[in-house]
């Protein structure tokens, strides 16, 4: 069992790890997608327009990133760290 969990980890662990091509080629990965979005909406490419629309998608994911981070911040504040301290510490009164 533990094997397989320090596995799980370390693979988890080193998938984090990008190079800066790789966040690179997310980046226009990710434009290319954007450009096809605005364009299949009707927006002329290299048009102010199409200029907005690449911007309001961007702003729309920024705006979900920060409301999945503060899901987690909301998440960590609630349960934290060491949210089961009761588990570990045993029963010390009397059962009645």
């Amino acid at each position: 069992m533990k094997p397989l969990i320090v596995s799980a980890v370390l693979a988890l662990t080193l998938s984090a790890c990008a190079s800066a091509e790789d966040r690179a080629a997310r980046a226009q990965a990710q434009l290319a997608a954007d450009q096809a979005e605005c364009e299949g909406l009707g927006f002329t490419p290299e048009t102010e327009a199409f200029g907005n629309c690449l911007l309001k998608l961007r702003e729309i994911r920024a705006e979900e990133a920060t409301a999945r981070e503060q899901r987690r911040a909301n998440n960590r504040a609630i349960w934290g760290p060491d949210w089961p301290w009761y588990y570990n510490r045993g029963f010390r009164g009397r059962y009645w």
